[in-house]
């Protein structure tokens, strides 16, 4: 299978979308069922459809008023790289956060991730007094 680069910016919208309204089940339904998500590389994959939605709303809870972008760099037969900037206000704290990530995922001949992993930093946003 090759994945569209038209495709997969459609299937990025929508995440960004599911995150920006905190839709766990929307978010964790892009996925294929058995999808292996990785955020960490050292810490092991969440597995399944019930595993990516328990990690969503955990993450979800903890952040409000988010806003997303991201863009597609590379496509080659099944593997997409993705880069994702998120920005959101923590929750409870105020803080305003942003995180800026970079994915890899091998996509289904439905053009869902079986495979997904993260690298991303964290910066909090400075108000100036």
């Amino acid at each position: 299978m090759s994945l569209r680069r038209e495709g997969l910016e459609r299937w990025l919208r929508a995440l960004g979308q599911a995150w920006e309204q905190a839709d766990a089940e929307r978010a964790a339904g892009l996925f294929d069922p058995g999808v292996t998500y990785q955020e960490n590389p050292f810490d092991p994959p969440v597995r399944g459809f019930d595993a990516v939605k328990r990690y969503w709303l955990e993450n979800l809870a903890t952040q409000r008023d988010v806003k997303f972008e991201g863009e597609v760099l590379a496509v080659e037969g099944d593997v997409a790289v993705v880069n994702w900037r998120v920005e959101f206000t923590r929750v409870p704290g105020g803080e305003r956060v942003r995180l800026d990530g970079v994915s890899v995922g091998r996509f289904s001949a439905e053009g869902r991730p079986v495979d997904w992993r993260e690298w991303w930093h964290r910066g909090e946003l400075r108000h100036e007094r």
